[in-house]
């Protein structure tokens, strides 16, 4: 038993999530959207608070609650150039498709401003918001605060928001209509207010929390709620590997000292969990199940190797910095991508099996009856068109992971393998790409037209995106039969340079019961992944991410691909293979 199930919760309050329903919809929140959407908006607006306080959060939900009256396009993780900073807006108010990589940052200011005035001109304020911007150097700064007043009718109607720290910033003087709003830390009042709006959230019928409780909470997160999450999370796993349905101060106590103390409370619990299969577990030989961990545990771990900037949570967008202003070498092979309605390949349109690709992140999508294959990027709302390419020889429909070569040979894979794999033609797409790609492997789609328009269950990325969760959680708590539950009766498991392995379910269970005990408390951080579906088989799932694990027994890092078949009697996923690169495996 889970502790969601244990606290009677249908899943856990205290994640990191964009889910529309956890977001507690502070006073301050309503102060701003009232301010962007009901009155004249402020040349720049200071948003200023702690680390913590919950400012990007903020700037993720305003966009929806402006929508009405308000286009507003938030940068959580900004570039020191202008031009990347503009581009970057443009693509997340769907407008990607005008600022192609050969424009330059001259043009991009031009593009900016037309984009504006056409939002302006169908009575939309537009808002340009930039988190952490107590980073920006001078100049981009001052290039920011020039293009808010850069045209007199846009007074009262855009806004620059910038979000920075509560002390010493801005360090120098902002000329203009200036608004300034502090995001201050949660009072007692707002503590108990947001803790008990996540556990309804979470489906909580009962207090769980004593006041008492509560105030240690709000004393040892100094108010800040990202810090509220991890100890009201702490102390949910301390209450239930006591067997206690309410949790008392003490449990929040010894919840802020595991913080200093990792392997304080996981230890108990992995104890309590896994004490009904000692006896099967002890039938294993030490070296039996120490060889399947080596081989194929999930918990070993990934890191940024699509994705270079490591998120903060793994349910946390993605913001990693990606430089464009350089455009392809010239030439046959690649072309900058045009805008729509005007592309050689026609009206450009993200094809259904593109399921999910994260923000900067990159696939390539190829139709057998054309000469050019089209790179996308996942932009904050949908993915845009970065370039054409002249794609090599791939004759054969399927789902290709195309990365940088290693030694002598490229690393290319395909599920099922096939006999006559394209390593010549995958290394000379690799040396078209690598220029413009900010990741290490380039996922790869090709079929017919019409298999690439097929649709798609609109319920897939949904299901999907819950059994990676799930998967990653089952990890984090250590909880084997759940994790073993994800996978099919026999699964394959692939590694460049290596013979691959046919896994039992069975075995695999039995490895991880035995890891638990020894491993302590498992630090487990992955990226969104990329979803692709097959196109020969949309029963047939690619989940691409990178994971960094950390735990008593190993520190691993790489690329991990979950390969999900759907049943075709039931609406029911199984991982039946995987694929692992370690970091180093994608290192010249």
């Amino acid at each position: 038993m889970d502790y969601e199930e244990f606290f009677s919760l249908t899943e856990r309050p205290f994640k990191s999530t964009l889910e529309a329903k956890f977001f507690y919809r502070s006073y301050l929140f309503e102060e701003l959207t009232d301010l962007l959407t009901t009155q004249e908006l402020p040349s720049a607006l200071v948003l200023k608070g702690p680390e913590g306080a919950g400012k990007s959060t903020l700037l993720k939900r305003l966009p929806q609650a402006t929508k009405t009256t308000t286009r507003m396009a938030p940068i959580l993780n900004p570039s020191s150039q202008l031009g990347d900073i503009l581009r970057e807006a443009l693509n997340f108010l769907g407008l990607g498709q005008k600022c192609p990589p050969s424009v330059r940052e001259e043009s991009m200011i031009g593009i900016f401003q037309n984009a504006v005035n056409e939002f302006m001109a169908e009575g939309l304020n537009v808002v340009l918001a930039i988190d952490d911007a107590q980073n920006l150097d001078l100049e981009t700064t001052s290039d920011l605060l020039a293009l808010a007043t850069l045209e007199p009718d846009w007074i009262g109607r855009f806004c620059l928001l910038l979000a920075g720290p509560a002390e010493n910033w801005p360090n120098r003087p902002i000329a203009g209509q200036v608004a300034e709003i502090a995001v201050p830390p949660l009072d007692m009042a707002q503590t108990i207010a947001y803790v008990l709006h996540r556990l309804r959230a979470a489906g909580a019928t009962k207090h769980i929390f004593t006041a008492e409780a509560l105030t240690s909470l709000q004393t040892y997160s100094n108010g800040l709620p990202s810090m509220m999450n991890v100890l009201a999370e702490k102390s949910l796993m301390t209450a239930w590997a006591a067997g206690k349905s309410l949790i008392n101060q003490n449990h929040v106590i010894q919840a802020k000292g595991s913080l200093d103390n990792p392997l304080k409370i996981d230890v108990a619990a992995a104890k309590k969990a896994s004490a009904g299969s000692r006896r099967e577990r002890g039938r294993i030989s030490n070296r039996s199940w120490l060889f399947i961990l080596s081989a194929v545990l999930l918990v070993g771990s990934f890191a940024w190797l699509l994705w270079p900037d490591a998120p903060s949570s793994d349910l946390e967008p993605v913001q990693a910095e990606v430089v464009e202003d350089t455009p392809p070498p010239p030439g046959p092979d690649v072309t900058p991508a045009a805008p729509a309605g005007s592309s050689p390949l026609g009206l450009p349109t993200v094809p259904p099996a593109l399921v999910k690709l994260p923000h900067t992140n990159m696939a390539l999508v190829a139709d057998l009856g054309q000469p050019m294959a089209r790179l996308w990027q996942g932009g904050l709302r949908s993915p845009g068109l970065k370039a054409e390419i002249a794609l090599p020889d791939f004759k054969e429909p399927g789902l290709y992971l195309v990365g940088r070569p290693r030694s002598s040979y490229p690393i290319i894979f395909q599920y099922p393998p096939a006999q006559d794999i394209p390593r010549a033609a995958s290394e000379k797409l690799w040396t078209q790409v690598e220029s413009m790609l900010p990741q290490d492997v380039l996922p790869l789609i090709v079929a017919d037209g019409p298999t690439l328009a097929k649709k798609v269950d609109p319920k897939t990325l949904t299901r999907l995106n819950d059994l990676v969760r799930q998967w990653t959680e089952s990890q984090r708590q250590k909880n084997s039969d759940e994790m073993a539950s994800l996978y099919a009766d026999t699964f394959s498991f692939y590694e460049p340079g290596r013979r691959p392995l046919s896994i039992s379910r069975r075995n695999f269970r039995l490895a991880l019961e035995s890891e638990t005990v020894s491993a302590g408390e498992v630090g487990l951080t992955i990226s969104e992944p990329i979803i692709l579906l097959d196109p020969r088989d949309h029963g047939r799932a690619w989940t691409v991410f990178n994971l960094k694990y950390d735990s008593k027994l190993r520190h691993d890092t790489g690329l991990r691909t979950l390969i999900f078949q759907k049943s075709p009697s039931q609406d029911e996923w199984r991982i039946v293979a995987e694929l692992w690169l370690k970091k180093e495996s994608l290192n010249n």
